[in-house]
């Protein structure tokens, strides 16, 4: 060891330096194991060599413990060793010390080595050495604590009148790292960090207006008054990066104070006109849009923006194209009539290579849609969603079609808008190529074009025919996309559409009878749209009745026409969809299954159709084969009902054992006034009553209206609502007292029937909110199992059941009436035999009738956010800070206004922490110490300057 320590200084060492442990490192890199072996042996001789007493040896080791600490070791062991390392009096070591200091400490942070750092620290700060000086600030600034903060405050702030200007720029800096940890320096030291605006080099001057951007972000009021001495520095300013700063002041401080928008705009303007730099440019047109300087009628101001981001969007390079878009966005939202006249910014920015560009784009193009252009921008947006080699057929004849819009546009300038240039469009080409997009990208494209069609209530819509046929593309395009969920939201929208365009409801019908596999029995395709199936059958089920009527419309209408032409408005009967729906196994499965809810509506939207079914006919007399139709089409419905009377989904059991009972005694009627006819001889007879009053009118006495999404949620609840009271306690008694009475062997069957039914409003009133059933976890069916044979049961049987509801049970009428309009919206997609053209085509504008929502809150809204979010509670819930960022909360609550607030805040935090690290019971009082006391410079008396630059 002697031998080796009298060569190390003429240059000749045995130990392995940072360079060796690299090349070591990269030379086992390709084999994991040895890497990792290597790498423990490296550590191993790095905590040998830390035993040594050659700080030349140690001070190696340190560095090469800080360079595997990046490979993810947990260094925090050597925090002494690094101390050790730090005060030694060569400046080599006490480099390598700090530096470790600032990568291991920071990182992983040892209370007990920065207390004892702490009189190094103070030691070195004070160095005659400046370049010690130096070392030490940063060091300070990497490792600050809350309490290395207060006892080293007031050294740093002694490094502010330092002769050189690197130490007195470093301690600015330095002094903001403190502020965080201890906020109530900033009031002490303030004064001291604005003096420094004065300060003769610029790099201090720069510094400073660092720490003020920085410090105004969280409490801007506290620096009105730097107004004045700001606006002269912008002036007079010729570094950029200064400039910069000051601007992003600037939009911080005139959101406080509006009226600096007077002076700040003009000299802002000037800059953007003058400066070449793009950088500057973008941070100009940034503090005009952050700092809410560009208001509605500022039309030249708007006009200067869009000129300048234009450069922005000729450019090669994506983040200037990225943020010039950004830019553009903001500024189209305070003047709506830009977007439209520098539409084609949007519009080539959605073809854009990168897709954040892309995405970002898809935000704002609902501002550009029209009656005019809404078939171009879907059209548009659709060819997306094809595949790469598909694509450019269609963007062909998009591209002619843009371009003969824009040559009739160019025409029809506004006087209003006569300023502004047309050479805007030449800049960005007008042809798009085809681009490859993700499956998360072509979702988020199908939700833009559903909310873009159907935004203001369907006002741009040409045709209602063309928009099913948009959705129909969608879907037979996911049969290749094969995207998840796109079933469910497309068939959700074709049950708004449903129930707010009547005229479009038999065409609606026909769709979703071809989606729902009717009649071809595709079991593989109706697996494929299971997500949507649920909303498709509620149509057909809601709208039966428009969809046989106009059935007959257009037979009147087109007795004249070909067979051909007949054929394609063929209507399917009830008996043929019922009978095509018995014959799907795959729904057999569907409704064995747990969770899955596809199933009870269509036990539900059968009901509805038989009953609608029957409404056709009148409540006038019948013939023979109107009583046998619907005789026949009964047994169907019970037939299959049947399957699912054992079903483990308890919802498919309870509906389908609630209408198989109904259903019966219709059949029951029916076969009755079947008997008499053969008994009399007539050929016509009036209906039974209790199937043309009592079961029809459970589903055509209401028409369901369009309602809002947030409807129901805006809905405030009684407040002396308590769901845990019964409504009656005698009954609830009584119930307890009958039960026990009977023999729990015999009415195991009845009584689990009849808690369906007594549950049975509250378990489908999920299905009126539209809950969603969760499906996503359907991969795997069951092959179909045996048919269940029928329960041979009759009204008779239930005659000693306390719970069986009756007919003469009015409350249990309302409880079936109430069931009518409960469903469940999902969707999913389907290829068809042939793909339709997906060119753009001239649509002419349909009179329709569009029926607004039922119910509107819009005038409560602000009421209800009162009262869900009471004052002082809104912005309770801090924000999520990232990691890359600083934490500047603490710094929220300082007021140099009003120092008496923020002393008491500050104990406040201080106490509450001590107790949260004592750890003691809340019953307990413990009087926590008070902060150490920081040294003050008396204030001056200073007269409040007005917010106003002069």
């Amino acid at each position: 060891m002697d031998m080796r320590e009298r060569l190390r200084p003429f240059g000749i060492s045995f130990e392995k330096s940072l360079e060796d442990l690299i090349k070591g490192i990269r030379s086992t890199s390709s084999d994991p194991e040895k890497a990792a072996l290597f790498l423990d042996k490296a550590i191993q001789e790095c905590k040998a060599e830390l035993k040594t007493s050659d700080l030349e040896l140690k001070s190696t080791a340190i560095l090469k413990l800080a360079y595997l600490e990046m490979y993810g070791f947990d260094m925090s062991w050597c925090s002494f060793n690094i101390l050790e390392v730090m005060s030694s009096p060569k400046f080599q070591h006490k480099r390598i010390g700090y530096l470790a200091a600032i990568q291991i400490l920071q990182r992983q942070n040892n209370d007990d080595a920065l207390m004892l750092m702490t009189n190094l620290l103070k030691k070195d700060l004070n160095s005659v050495h400046y370049i010690e000086t130096s070392l030490a600030i940063s060091g300070i600034a990497a490792v600050v604590s809350k309490d290395l903060a207060l006892d080293i405050v007031d050294d740093m702030a002694k490094m502010l009148s330092h002769s050189k200007p690197l130490i007195r720029k470093k301690a600015v800096l330095a002094m903001f790292k403190i502020f965080l940890k201890n906020p109530e320096a900033l009031r002490a030291y303030y004064d001291r960090i604005v003096d420094k605006l004065e300060d003769p080099d610029g790099s201090v001057v720069s510094a400073t207006v660092n720490v003020i951007c920085e410090l105004a972000h969280t409490n801007p009021a506290n620096y009105i008054d730097l107004a004045p001495r700001l606006y002269a520095m912008l002036k007079e300013s010729n570094n950029n990066w200064m400039v910069i700063r000051l601007l992003k002041l600037f939009s911080s401080l005139s959101l406080t104070e509006p009226r600096l928008k007077n002076k700040l705009l003009p000299e802002i303007k000037s800059l953007m006109i003058s400066t070449k730099a793009l950088s500057l440019t973008y941070e100009c047109i940034n503090a005009i849009l952050n700092g809410n300087m560009l208001s509605s009628d500022d039309i030249e101001t708007a006009h200067l923006i869009v000129e300048k981001l234009l450069i922005f969007f000729e450019s090669n390079d994506q983040n200037l194209k990225y943020v010039g878009l950004l830019a553009f966005i903001k500024t189209c939202k305070i003047h709506q009539k830009l977007i439209k006249k520098h539409d084609k910014i949007i519009l080539t920015s959605i073809y854009d290579n990168d897709l954040t560009i892309r995405e970002t784009s898809l935000d704002i193009v609902n501002s550009l849609v029209s009656e005019q252009n809404i078939v171009a921008i879907v059209t548009r947006l659709t060819v997306q969603l094809l595949p790469y080699k598909e694509q450019q057929e269609h963007l062909d004849e998009i591209n002619r079609k843009l371009l003969s819009m824009e040559n009739e546009r160019e025409g029809e300038e506004d006087e209003e808008d006569g300023e502004y240039e047309n050479s805007s469009y030449n800049l960005i080409g007008s042809s798009q190529q085809p681009i490859v997009v993700s499956d998360k990208y072509k979702f988020l494209l199908i939700n833009k074009i559903i909310e873009i069609c159907s935004m203001n209530n369907y006002e741009n819509i040409p045709n209602f025919k063309w928009y099913l046929g948009v959705l129909h593309d969608i879907l037979k395009l996911n049969v290749d996309n094969k995207i998840s969920n796109v079933d469910s939201i497309i068939s959700q929208q074709l049950v708004d559409i449903g129930v707010r365009v009547p005229s479009v409801r038999p065409k609606l019908v026909d769709m979703c009878l071809e989606l729902c596999q009717i009649p071809w029995n595709s079991d593989e395709k109706v697996l494929m749209f299971k997500n949507g199936l649920g909303n498709c059958i509620w149509i057909v089920g809601e709208y039966y009745d428009e969809y046989i009527q106009d059935a007959d419309v257009d037979s009147d209408s087109n007795s004249k026409a070909s067979n051909s032409d007949r054929d394609e408005d063929n209507k399917y009967s009830a008996i043929e969809i019922v009978d095509c729906i018995s014959k799907q196994r795959s729904l057999e499965r569907l409704g064995h299954i747990n969770f899955d809810g596809t199933v009870s509506v269509y036990i539900q939207a059968i009901a509805k159709i038989f009953g609608k079914f029957c409404s056709i006919f009148g409540e006038n007399k019948w013939s023979r084969s109107q009583f046998q139709s619907v005789n026949s089409l009964s047994k169907k419905i019970i037939t299959w009902f049947n399957k699912f009377q054992n079903s483990p989904n308890f919802e498919v059991q309870e509906r389908a054992l609630s209408f198989i009972e109904v259903l019966k005694l219709v059949e029951e009627s029916i076969q009755s006034e079947l008997e008499t006819l053969e008994s009399s001889g007539d050929d016509t007879a009036y209906p039974p009553n209790f199937l043309i009053k009592g079961f029809v009118p459970l589903f055509t006495a209401t028409t369901i209206k369009p309602v809002g999404l947030k409807t129901q949620s805006k809905i405030q609840p009684p407040v002396d609502l308590d769901l845990g009271d019964a409504f009656d306690d005698q009954a609830v008694l009584n119930f307890q007292n009958l039960y026990n009475r009977l023999k729990i062997e015999d009415l195991t069957v009845n009584f689990s029937d009849d808690e369906i039914d007594d549950n049975k409003t509250e378990s489908e009133d999920s299905y009126g909110q539209g809950a969603e059933t969760d499906t996503e976890n359907l991969s795997v069916f069951d092959g179909p199992g045996n048919e269940k044979k029928d329960r041979k049961t009759s009204s008779n049987d239930h005659n000693d059941d306390p719970f069986y509801l009756t007919l003469d049970d009015s409350h249990g009428n309302n409880k079936k009436e109430n069931n009518t309009d409960k469903t469940e919206l999902l969707a999913e997609d389907i290829k068809k035999k042939q793909k339709k053209s997906l060119k753009p085509k001239k649509y002419k504008k349909e009179k329709v009738l569009l029926i607004e929502d039922d119910y509107d809150f819009d005038e409560v809204d602000n009421a209800l956010a009162d009262t869900t979010n009471p004052p002082g509670e809104k912005n309770k819930e801090t924000p999520k800070h990232s990691g890359f960022l600083v934490d500047l909360s603490r710094l929220a609550g300082v007021d140099l206004k009003n120092p008496e607030s923020t002393e008491e805040a500050f104990t406040n935090e201080y106490n509450e922490e001590l107790e949260k690290e004592t750890d003691v019971p809340q019953e307990v009082k413990i009087e926590a110490p008070s902060p150490q006391p920081v040294k003050r410079k008396p204030k001056k008396k200073v007269k409040k300057k007005v917010a106003l630059i002069e």
